[in-house]
């Protein structure tokens, strides 16, 4: 009899014990806007790049010494297409790219322009107009690209 008390009461004890731990329940928190793409390396590939399409070669960009989130090319782009890339060795892997396909890159500055991360579908580029000096910066935080021409 003193086991059934003792078992008894223990399941007295805790359904108080769940129906009082309801009442500090917190509340739920949405996140507007994209979070951010944590990556520690991002590549650019393309005929405009200095690596045209070789995936298992593409050209690294550097990270940003204020945000890590952030990667810079700094250099020469010609005529063509490029897309930036999170990892080498596979066209199908993780990808950024433009909203639109054939989005110009050229002479004139662009600043701040969301990009997308590639889940499948349309395969987007970039289409540099102008050959010369660039300098290209993602910003993975954000979800921006931004482009300085520097001229020839």
């Amino acid at each position: 009899m003193k086991t059934y008390k003792f078992i008894a009461i223990a399941a007295i004890m805790l359904l108080g014990l769940a129906a009082t731990s309801c009442e500090d329940e917190k509340e739920l928190i949405v996140i507007e806007g994209n979070i951010p793409i944590k990556t520690s390396t991002l590549y650019i590939v393309g005929d405009a790049t200095p690596v045209v399409w070789d995936i298992n070669n593409p050209f690294l960009l550097d990270m940003s010494d204020e945000d890590p989130l952030v990667f810079i090319y700094d250099g020469i782009l010609a005529k063509g297409e490029m897309k930036a890339y999170l990892a080498p060795g596979n066209f199908d892997g993780p990808c950024i790219h433009p909203m639109t396909a054939g989005s110009p890159i050229s002479k004139a500055d662009i600043e701040n322009e969301p990009f997308q991360l590639y889940s499948g579908g349309d395969d987007l580029k970039w289409s540099v107009k102008d050959a010369g000096h660039y300098r290209l910066v993602f910003d993975l935080r954000n979800w921006t690209f931004s482009t300085t021409f520097l001229g020839y």
